[in-house]
C-alpha cells in the first residue's frame, strides 16, 4: 500500500488544490487500487486517482455532506 500511497501524493503534487481533508481508498473487482481524495478551498472537490494513472476524475460541491455522500457511492461503483 506505501506504494500507492506515494502514487497518490505525487498526483495530488501535481493538482492546484486546496488542503486534503479526507481520503477513501479502495479497489475494483480487477484489483486495481484507487483513491479518492477530498480537498478544501472555499468548497470541496473529490478527486478519483487509480493505480497507475495520472489522470485524474474531479468533481465539487458546496457541501461537506454532498462530497462524502459523492465519495460513498462513487466508491461502491468502483468495488461493483
Amino acid at each position: 500500500m506505501a506504494d500507492f500511497e506515494t502514487h497518490v501524493h505525487r498526483v495530488m503534487a501535481r493538482q492546484h488544490a486546496g488542503r486534503i481533508v479526507g481520503k477513501a481508498y479502495g479497489q475494483t473487482l480487477n484489483g486495481q487500487r484507487f483513491a479518492l481524495v477530498k480537498t478544501q478551498v472555499v468548497w470541496f472537490a473529490v478527486r478519483l486517482i487509480m493505480e497507475g494513472s495520472y489522470a485524474v476524475e474531479r468533481e465539487e460541491f458546496y457541501w461537506v455532506d454532498y462530497a462524502d455522500a459523492y465519495i460513498l457511492n462513487r466508491k461502491k461503483e468502483l468495488e461493483m
